[in-house]
């Protein structure tokens, strides 16, 4: 994080497959994940470290490297779907509109989340942003990223 911070270069977000591995090495990750911005760092006097990152695009782990001081991997970056249609915009209504039903039974959901939700306008975009908000396990949530199919993964976020 660091490294990132100071370089102003994004870095690679991968989920570890056992949370309680406090040190994982490759085995312990999926490799699909997210490329992000930080938007902000901050150290804790704890040790811990607090991210703001904005996620910019999906890519495969094609090979982790040795030699370095943390995790580095050389990687290959799935391209956003392309897929557009009737099929897809009626999924994305249908998440809309999904959504904004379950955000009005939540209070703890601000407004503002809803409001975000309802103004994406690409589908990919929306099933993503919708899939980080669901109430389902991590296993799940990476199941969905790893979904490259577009129509395939808006169908997966509406179940």
């Amino acid at each position: 994080m660091k490294e990132a911070v100071r370089t102003e270069r994004p870095i690679g977000v991968l989920l570890q497959r056992d949370s309680s591995v406090d040190h994982p090495r490759a085995d312990d990750l999926y490799w699909v994940g997210t490329s992000a911005n930080i938007l902000r760092y901050t150290a804790q006097q704890e040790g811990a470290h607090h991210l703001v990152c904005q996620g910019l695009q999906r890519f495969r782990v094609l090979q982790f490297l040795e030699g370095y001081p943390f995790l580095v991997a050389r990687v290959a970056a799935v391209e956003a779907s392309a897929q557009t249609g009737s099929e897809i915009e009626a999924r994305a209504l249908h998440l809309k509109s999904q959504a904004a039903e379950i955000f009005q039974l939540l209070p703890q959901i601000p407004p503002e989340v809803g409001a975000a939700v309802q103004s994406v306008g690409s589908p990919g975009h929306l099933a993503d942003l919708v899939a980080s908000l669901a109430d389902v396990t991590s296993a799940e949530k990476q199941e969905i990223l790893e979904t490259f199919d577009l129509q395939a993964r808006l169908d997966k976020v509406i179940k």
